[in-house]
């Protein structure tokens, strides 16, 4: 499932394409599974004629803005925004002049909204997220009100009504930089770990975004190139293999029918 860096990584790819473009047509391929709040004719009365605005992002959601109307999108586990059509196109977005905008789903998991972009914060899905890195309430102390649960630390990480944005990938990744076992109990943590943590998470996510995130499944850029973060890939899928740090085995456990990679010598389990 793209995470963070991969939604903010194609929500700069496409607003350097598509920004300032009156959209043309709409053609709805998958109505079932993929509009939610909304019929395909309600989505061409609201948007036809219309330029989009704004493309931004609340952490695994983009926003396409166009004016009054905002179209939110979740990609889910196999969702591809893509300048050229590939094999399962569910949806196109034609702008002027000549330009379109293909949505490709294998799987048929993910989720389209209409909303008032002046009611964007009462959509459900928007309204339930946690606290997100990279905006002005992601503090100390916001961060560490998080963490007075018995809850597995991994298993917080994911929750996305906790933490939005970060999955099993990156979750991997800023407990292994923080070093923090990630089977230990979120109020465990000393105020040094939760520090740590706190300051891992974007600068692994950072990290992430300047590479273009992360391809190992069906996650492309929009002109279809691959994403780079896979090769600095430090515990992620790195079972067996030995820590860049200090030599031990990689090892991997599974949370919640999760895989959890990390370096036992690093992340030591503690209390």
């Amino acid at each position: 499932m793209p995470e963070l860096p991969e939604v903010e990584t194609i929500r700069r790819a496409l607003s350097a394409e598509f920004l300032g473009r009156e959209l043309r047509k709409l053609t709805v391929k998958e109505r079932v599974h993929l509009l939610k709040n909304c019929g395909a004719r309600r989505l061409r009365e609201r948007l036809l004629g219309r330029s989009l605005e704004t493309i931004g992002r609340r952490a695994k959601y983009l926003l396409f803005g166009f004016g009054s109307e905002t179209l939110v999108l979740h990609l889910r586990m196999s969702g591809r925004l893509l300048l050229a059509p590939a094999g399962h196109t569910r949806l196109v977005l034609e702008f002027a002049p000549a330009k379109k905008l293909y949505f490709d789903d294998t799987r048929r998991f993910a989720a389209l909204y209409l909303q008032p972009t002046a009611e964007l914060d009462r959509l459900v899905p928007l309204a339930r997220l946690g606290l997100e890195p990279f905006r002005p309430e992601y503090t100390l102390k916001g961060f560490k009100g998080l963490l007075g649960s018995g809850q597995e630390i991994k298993r917080l990480l994911l929750d996305q009504h906790k933490l939005a944005g970060l999955g099993n990938i990156y979750a991997c990744e800023v407990l292994y930089l923080a070093g923090i076992h990630p089977q230990r109990p979120a109020k465990s943590l000393a105020p040094a770990e939760a520090r740590r943590l706190y300051l891992a998470i974007p600068k692994v996510l950072q990290a992430a975004i300047n590479a273009g995130g992360s391809s190992i499944d069906s996650y492309r850029h929009p002109d279809g190139a691959l994403g780079g973060f896979q090769n600095e890939f430090k515990v992620y899928g790195q079972a067996g293999r030995p820590c860049m740090a200090c030599g031990t085995l990689i090892e991997r456990i599974v949370q919640g029918g999760r895989s959890s990679f990390y370096c036992p010598s690093c992340q030591p389990r503690g209390l």
